[in-house]
């Protein structure tokens, strides 16, 4: 960085369309680079990144972005240092009346710098495009007008038809692309009707012709329609929810970095598992009243709107709303959770072509594409993982998983569920309940700050990690009538082979948006945040996991494990691969948690709880309390099962054994 310029140079700032190299090059004559050692120092300019507080982008014409001052903001973009002032009257006409020219302070990793910059001229703006470019409701409202005419069309050139219903079906199959127009509008200032267009009509609706005569869907079929009909339905609750109890959902304490459909997802849930009875019934009728041979997809979602419209009810929303108002209590590291689903369990990974296939509801969700269940699920974020990829792409069997908070699988671009263990808790069990699959495991996840970024090779004592294992590891006692913790075999988070491993705990970087700026080389997009993600836990309707998120945030505040246990960390470290026997020999035959070891397992989360926030606690003291307890408890009861165990197999000995 230049530390005294002259006259004849300028700082830029840019966050908009002269990003892009080949429009910079076009308007000044200039090749733009980002990396220092491109730079020549003739007609090529280096840009870093930079931060403008008190500022937003916006885009009322769809099209540029203008930034316009709003003090709870900050906005991205580049800095261009030390351009001649002979570039000043290209750029004056390049940005035009819709601009004007401040002096402002940016932010770089190199410190702050004094920059120009073009920001949204307001009184012009106001009069092109009137007062409703600074309200983001009135750009929901505007863009959904533009949606719905494409979604109209759609139907009228696919299906010949101009009805409202079918129009709401057609949105509903759609559901993933309009996801994206939305996020990609909001994130980047705008979108084009051009893209609108092609995003919506470039492919065919949904249907599953592909597959109508396979022998074996005649047994599978009225499994996957029943998951769309109860999805469809779902979707309809949660979107009614949003928009008659908009105001109320504003006023929730929830932050804007927080997936925005948390809540009324959470309320639809609540109230469709509390129907269970009715919501069956109306979805045998809808399966009675189509036949799949000569029906298509969109029939059954058509026929499953009409049956949300007719179980939808506003009164008790509000109550619901009330009941989640009272209980939430925020803490300070926001939080997410991957729930996955299998009736066959591991089975599914390990027969990935079904050969010996034993899962006959689903087949190990094979078909899930052809019924449009990605464009359906994706509220609550469903995909099929068979663990080596997640992304849409050819039939394969795999987990059924509900990434809470995903914004899309392709693009691995994810928003925290809550900030509110109590949130998060209820969100996973009533997820749970509402499929009719067998629940497996689930990934509970954190993001955290750089200050409390672990060593990525640090171990949890073995003692903490039984206690962990006792608490969420599923102890079981298998056939032969032998007690061990499940988690821990094969088939589970135990790999073995070619090289041994637990799938414990994992650091990664997660993005929540797009790479802010799109016209760069790859690589040069947002960098994402830290999450570590806990995988070790079975997803069962027994465990208290709202104890069990505070338990898991004060063990990473206070010790900060990295990722373990890795095929790598295996081989070449010696201390992982001691924990690593120690932890399986246990694991297969697990003896009772020490109080020592128990008191110091609980000193650790109690430490970390109480500097969650900046040094300090983030939940109140009793509340913190009352999770400790409840941690000590279910130790408590582990410890008590190993003994009842012990007891019955002492008493089911001959007695020449005893």
């Amino acid at each position: 960085m230049a530390e005294k310029k002259s006259d004849s140079t300028f700082n830029l700032f840019v966050y908009g369309t002269l990003v892009s190299p080949a429009v910079f090059q076009t308007v000044l004559g200039k090749r733009l680079v980002t990396h220092a050692d491109q730079a020549d120092g003739k007609t090529i300019f280096h840009a870093v990144r930079a931060y403008l507080n008190g500022y937003k982008k916006i885009s009322p014409d769809n099209t540029y972005m203008y930034a316009v001052a709003d003090k709870g903001h900050r906005m991205s973009g580049y800095l261009i240092c030390d351009l001649p002032v002979s570039c000043l009257p290209a750029l004056k006409h390049y940005e035009g009346r819709n601009y004007s020219r401040k002096t402002v302070n940016v932010e770089t990793k190199f410190g702050r710098e004094k920059a120009m910059v073009f920001v949204g001229n307001l009184k012009q703006l106001e009069h092109s495009f009137g007062y409703e470019f600074r309200d983001s409701l009135k750009q929901e409202i505007l863009l959904e007008k533009k949606i719905d005419a494409v979604i109209r069309e759609t139907e009228e050139e696919q299906l010949h038809t101009n009805e409202d219903l079918t129009r709401r079906a057609v949105t509903e199959l759609s559901g993933t692309r309009i996801r994206d127009i939305i996020r990609h509008h909001f994130a980047s200032g705008g979108i084009s009707d051009y893209v609108i267009r092609h995003s919506l009509k470039d492919q065919p609706i949904p249907d599953y012709s592909r597959i109508r005569n396979e022998p074996a869907l005649a047994m599978l079929a009225a499994n996957y329609l029943r998951m769309v009909i109860r999805q469809v339905i779902f979707n309809q609750f949660e979107e009614k929810i949003r928009r008659e109890f908009r105001f109320e959902l504003d006023h929730l304490p929830q932050s804007e970095a927080i997936y925005e459909r948390v809540i009324s997802s959470l309320v639809a849930l609540r109230i469709l598992n509390r129907n269970r009875t009715t919501l069956d019934v109306v979805v045998a009728d809808s399966l009675g009243d189509l036949d799949f041979k000569s029906g298509h997809l969109v029939d059954y979602v058509r026929r499953a709107i009409v049956a949300a419209d007719a179980l939808y009810d506003p009164k008790p929303i509000q109550a619901h709303l009330d009941f989640v108002r009272a209980h939430m209590g925020f803490g300070h590291i926001p939080m997410g959770a991957e729930l996955e689903f299998s009736n066959i369990g591991h089975s599914v990974i390990q027969d990935r072509d079904g050969a010996a296939l034993s899962d006959w509801v689903y087949d190990g969700f094979l078909y899930f594409y052809d019924f449009g269940l990605d464009r359906l699920t994706w509220k609550l974020g469903g995909h099929i993982d068979n663990h080596r990829e997640k992304a849409p792409g050819l039939p394969r069997r795999g987990f059924f998983e509900v990434a809470l908070g995903n914004l899309s699988i392709e693009a691995n671009i994810s928003k925290p569920i809550t900030r509110d263990p109590w949130v998060l808790n209820q969100l996973i069990h009533q997820t749970r309940d509402f499929y009719d699959i067998q629940p497996h495991s689930i990934h509970l996840s954190m993001q955290l700050r750089h200050q409390r970024l672990p060593n990525k090779n640090r171990l949890l004592p073995l003692p903490v990690l039984k206690c962990l294992f006792a608490i969420g590891g599923d102890p079981t006692c298998d056939e032969k009538g032998v007690m061990h913790i499940k988690r821990l075999r094969p088939g589970e988070i135990l790999q073995c082979g070619p090289k041994p491993g637990i799938l414990f705990s994992e650091i990664s970087l997660r993005r929540s948006g797009e790479a802010e700026n799109p016209y760069l080389p790859s690589g040069h997009g947002q960098e994402g945040l830290f999450v570590q993600q806990f995988r070790f836990m079975r997803l069962s309707k027994h465990l208290n996991y709202e104890a069990i998120i505070m338990g898991l945030k004060g063990i990473q505040l206070s010790l900060r494990p990295g990722t373990l246990l890795t095929p790598m960390q295996y081989h070449k470290l010696p201390r992982h691969r001691e924990i690593f026997n120690e932890l399986l020999a246990w694991g297969e035959h697990p003896t009772a948690i020490s109080r020592q070891d128990i008191d110091g397992f609980l000193s650790h989360v109690q430490e970390g709880l109480m500097t969650e926030r900046r040094g300090k606690p983030a939940h109140n003291q009793a509340y913190i309390a009352w999770s400790i307890s409840q941690l000590s408890e279910m130790i408590r009861r582990f410890n008590e099962l190993l003994e009842n165990h012990a007891q019955k197999s002492e008493t089911a000995k001959p007695k020449k054994q005893r």
